[in-house]
């Protein structure tokens, strides 16, 4: 079942399901490539795991593309750790979707954590409304806690 549906560029978001890991890593490892800052692959993938297995996980998918961007969610935190879309689909409004629907999901403003070197996505995040929360806890060095409108 869709969670939303983008007509006119032929996304939609739906549910994780099992058979979607293979996509998902591989879109990770190739938005990766562009973070040199980051831990190793092999590290990142352990996180990106572990998270699939215990948060809420969302998937935008397109049919001739495939998978094309995902998410997740700590429903009870409102929080975001993965948001990743494929650079050939950026701009699509497809990581807007995503927040859209984990917002609805977890029925409350959203926080994420963004790497301060990742200047495309902290103007996206910006033009979107997000704001900058200096006193966050958690998160890890080079990193800046934002909170969704």
């Amino acid at each position: 079942m869709a969670l939303m549906i983008h007509p006119a560029a032929g996304w939609k978001i739906r549910s994780y399901r099992r058979d979607d890991d293979v996509d998902l890593e591989t879109l990770f490892l190739d938005c990766l490539d562009a973070f040199p800052w980051r831990g190793g692959p092999a590290e990142e993938l352990i996180r990106l795991r572990q998270a699939i297995r215990t948060t809420r996980c969302i998937v935008a998918e397109e049919p001739n593309a495939g998978v094309v961007g995902f998410l997740t969610l700590e429903r009870e935190k409102a929080y975001v750790p993965h948001l990743f879309v494929a650079l050939d689909w950026r701009f699509c409004g497809i990581g807007a979707g995503l927040l859209d629907v984990a917002r609805d999901l977890a029925r409350a403003p959203l926080s994420l954590d963004v790497d301060t070197q990742n200047e495309s996505a902290m103007k996206a995040y910006m033009a979107m409304g997000w704001t900058e929360k200096v006193d966050a806890p958690g998160g890890r060095p080079g990193q800046v806690r934002l909170n969704g409108p």
